[in-house]
């Protein structure tokens, strides 16, 4: 993988400082949502034209307006999830950013055969273009890239589904 690195910056304006944050806060929001699947909020992180892209197995790449519809369709196999976002690197260029964002990010399925859990951990970097905007920093383009998986995918025929997140021992 021939990932740049990233440049350092140096002593950080107040507004530096504060858009750093924000954007930090807004990536760690963006875990919450997913894992509670509050997909109508996520309309606050990404400018409606933004392209998302999940480079990852079983992903997909699609405008904002059609990601959002895809998501619960595509979250519905995994009975909860949780999206652990670490190490956000952000570079800022005026009204521009770039972040990039290890993801650990955990499933757990439920076979629809014998209702065996089946954890799974992926392994990924998220890559995001972000502009300011009047209300705050958006998203303009995501690209989910893939690293590695710990345990295995039930395919969706096999896995039970559901509509909302349900943690383990708690139904």
């Amino acid at each position: 993988m021939s990932e740049s690195v990233p440049r350092m910056c140096g002593p950080l304006s107040p507004s530096q400082v504060a858009d750093l944050l924000e954007i930090q806060q807004k990536i760690y929001f963006y875990g919450w949502c997913v894992d509670h699947r509050l997909f109508e909020e996520l309309d606050a992180l990404f400018m409606p034209d933004a392209i998302v892209h999940y480079d990852v197995p079983m992903g997909t790449k699609l405008p904002w307006p059609e990601m959002k519809k895809w998501l619960p369709q595509g979250l519905q196999i995994f009975r909860v999830t949780q999206h652990n976002m670490s190490n956000p690197m952000i570079e800022l260029a005026g009204d521009t950013a770039r972040a990039r964002t290890y993801g650990h990010l955990i499933h757990f399925q439920e076979r629809r055969s014998n209702g065996e859990f089946t954890p799974m951990r992926h392994h990924t970097i998220y890559h995001d273009e972000w502009t300011r905007q009047p209300g705050g920093w958006r998203i303009q383009n995501r690209r989910l890239a893939h690293l590695h998986i710990d345990g295995l995918i039930v395919p969706p025929d096999e896995a039970k589904h559901f509509q909302r997140p349900i943690p383990v021992g708690m139904d």
